[in-house]
């Protein structure tokens, strides 16, 4: 295995190490520059990080990533892979009405958090020829020709649930009367003597035993507008939300987390100190218990990495079993890399 980091350096700063041609310039200011980690240059960019943020306060580098080639060999005698999935798109699920809930979760990380709802999402947002995607907050997706091909494979460790569109005429004051889901509505409630349009009609509505009645009447007339608006209305694709249910994998050594390539947080900043979140990135190659992983085919770590912010939790990370990568080769599937982990 070859493993590099590529840097995004700064121009001044890259041709203190690099020559002109080196790397490839994003604009006038910036290089991309890839860096095997057994260059003898590769320490120095770490010092030089180092030097600058401790005299200037800037970076010597911003922005990271690791690229790690394999051969054949390693490849086909892999016993386990991390799928990182690379399609992504926003909004979050979240911003579009799917419902959460944070009684139960960690006060420092957030992990525990329970979605219960389903996943809702602008699926007009989501990637095109993608089959495989998440959005900003790591709600991870699949289309449905990868959903035929994972079940008609019998993969293990997961199940698929459709993902509801945020159709666009969402927020539109509602006309009860026009959709099936109003009028029952409108029967309810001249049952419990509060008519529409009384203002007692609009308390009782809002009753939380009435929401999801209420929720499906507002999807019926957006889709109903949906329909009408033919100047505007383009089918949106089938997306399923991918559930992994298979048990929790925890990493073990030598698995490193950490900030960047040099500096692995020794203070502890993006640990959570109940354990739950390891670090904000994860700096090398996956290894997990052996004893801890029953099998299937999908899988996910127990212990998360990233940090909390706003909607953003931190995710944890996808492990595949060597069939399942096999299907997603053969089958061209989109959207997604993937790196040897090592069960041990």
């Amino acid at each position: 295995m070859q493993e590099a980091v590529e840097f995004r350096i700064p121009e001044e700063n890259a041709n203190q190490l690099f020559a002109p041609h080196e790397g490839r310039r994003l604009g006038d200011s910036v290089r991309l520059v890839e860096v095997v980690i057994s260059d003898p240059r590769f320490p120095q960019i770490g010092l030089f990080q180092q030097q600058m943020r401790a005299s200037t306060g800037e970076p010597f580098f911003y922005g990271w990533q690791f690229h790690r080639r394999y051969s054949v060999n390693e490849f086909e005698s892999a016993e386990l892979f991390h799928l990182d999935i690379t399609a992504s798109f926003e909004p979050a699920g979240e911003e579009c009405g799917t419902r959460y809930e944070d009684s139960s979760a960690c006060s420092y990380c957030g992990a525990g958090r329970k979605q219960t709802s389903d996943l809702i999402l602008d699926l007009r947002k989501a990637p095109k020829a993608k089959d495989i995607a998440r959005t900003i907050a790591d709600e991870w997706i699949v289309s449905q020709r990868f959903a035929q091909l994972l079940m008609d494979t019998n993969m293990t460790g997961f199940e698929l649930r459709p993902v509801r569109h945020k159709a666009r005429y969402e927020d539109d004051p509602i006309d009860l009367a026009k959709v099936p889901s109003g009028r029952e509505i409108l029967r309810l409630a001249e049952a419990d003597g509060v008519p529409h349009p009384t203002w007692t009609f609009w308390v009782w509505l809002n009753r939380p035993e009435h929401a999801e009645l209420l929720q499906r009447a507002i999807e019926e007339q957006a889709n109903l507008r949906e329909r009408h608006d033919r100047r505007r209305f383009k089918p949106v694709p089938v997306w399923y939300q991918l559930i992994v249910t298979s048990a929790p994998v925890p990493t073990v050594v030598p698995t490193r987390f950490g900030i960047d390539p040099f500096d692995e947080d020794p203070e502890g900043l993006y640990r959570c100190p109940l354990g739950h979140v390891s670090g904000l990135n994860v700096l090398s190659e996956l290894w997990v218990s052996r004893a801890a992983w029953d099998g299937s085919d999908v899988a996910q770590t127990a212990n998360l990495v990233g940090t909390r912010r706003g909607l953003l939790m931190p995710p944890p990370m996808l492990l595949i079993s060597p069939r399942l990568w096999r299907l997603l080769r053969t089958e061209d599937i989109k959207g997604y890399t993937v790196e040897v982990a090592y069960v041990v």
